[in-house]
């Protein structure tokens, strides 16, 4: 048993270690949720908060810069407010939600446009959600990895712009 695990974590680590070669990390060490977004309006972009309160428990987010490879994972996502469809400490989403991650550059506009790239859309459910692959990054996330911000987005108003329930905190450049 102990030398299939160890097969297992060297295969993983031969994995990882090609994925992140070459190239500027950006690493998000907690994913928090909105919070207060219906008091105080939040957007990146044309992209906004969600007005429903969310808080998560443990999460983490890194991306290659060069290969756009993006690794995430957040569990403990709860709603942080009493709903009539979920109470205060309530997993969310409930089994068979929809989200996307998405990585956004230039989000300030200081630089340039505000450009992103999403994930597949992931299935969800009582309060996790992960990802392990590659984006299609633009150019200026490389040019200006300081502007970037991560976002776990709501799909049911659309890829383009559903609005965000939690992001990337404590970010990391190396």
């Amino acid at each position: 048993m102990r030398r299939m695990l160890f097969g297992l974590a060297v295969g993983l680590l031969t994995f990882a270690s090609s994925a992140w070669a070459d190239g500027p990390i950006v690493q998000w060490d907690r994913i928090e949720g909105v919070v207060g977004a219906d008091l105080t309006p939040v957007n990146v972009g044309p992209i906004f908060a969600s007005s429903r309160w969310r808080t998560s428990g443990s999460g983490r987010a890194m991306v290659n810069l060069k290969t756009g490879f993006l690794t995430f994972r957040v569990s403990g996502v709860s709603w942080a407010k009493s709903y009539s469809n979920g109470s205060l400490g309530t997993p969310t989403p409930k089994a068979g939600g929809q989200l996307i991650g998405t990585v956004v550059c230039n989000s300030t506009e200081q630089f340039g446009p505000i450009e992103w790239a999403n994930t597949p859309v992931l299935t969800a459910g009582n309060g996790s959600v992960s990802f392990e692959g590659y984006l299609d990054l633009p150019a200026s996330c490389m040019d200006q990895p300081e502007e970037l911000v991560f976002l776990i987005r709501h799909t049911e108003t659309g890829p383009q712009f559903g609005a965000f329930i939690l992001y990337g905190a404590e970010r990391t450049i190396r």
